[in-house]
């Protein structure tokens, strides 16, 4: 364990309260704050404590609170695609006003993107079209 002052390795501790703040220290840093008195149990919590990882969470596509409770149609893409191009749009501005990615509106008129529920209505609300059934 090293010191989280100066970062020496520690043989023995203190645990001091430094501007309101407990670190671990080497001696020679214990006069930096004042003592604290550290329980056996503390101590070896304190040499067997591990960084905390936040574990990585996986996407799955489709699932979610955002389930379509609605079957799109066949095609939905190429509909979509149509109407956008009809009110004279390109995948920018249509991103845009939907307050999406381009790449997203891309992926979703290619049909490799099942849309949630709200992106559904966005889309069906600015194109004036039928997505479900």
């Amino acid at each position: 364990m090293n010191c989280e002052i100066c970062g020496k390795p520690m043989t023995g501790f203190s645990t001091v309260l430094i501007d309101g703040t407990q670190f671990d220290v080497c001696e020679n840093c214990s006069s930096l704050g004042k003592k604290l008195e550290v329980t056996n149990e503390k101590k070896d919590f304190l040499q067997a404590k591990k960084p905390f990882i936040k574990p990585k969470r996986k996407f799955v596509q489709g699932t979610g609170p955002e389930l379509n409770s609605n079957t799109l149609i066949e095609g939905f893409g190429k509909k979509i695609m149509q109407a956008r191009q009809r009110k004279n749009l390109t995948l920018k501005d249509l991103a845009m006003k939907l307050y999406e990615k381009e790449s997203v509106i891309q992926r979703i008129e290619a049909e490799k993107f099942t849309p949630s529920d709200k992106t559904i209505k966005k889309i069906e609300n600015e194109l004036e079209i039928q997505l479900r059934e």
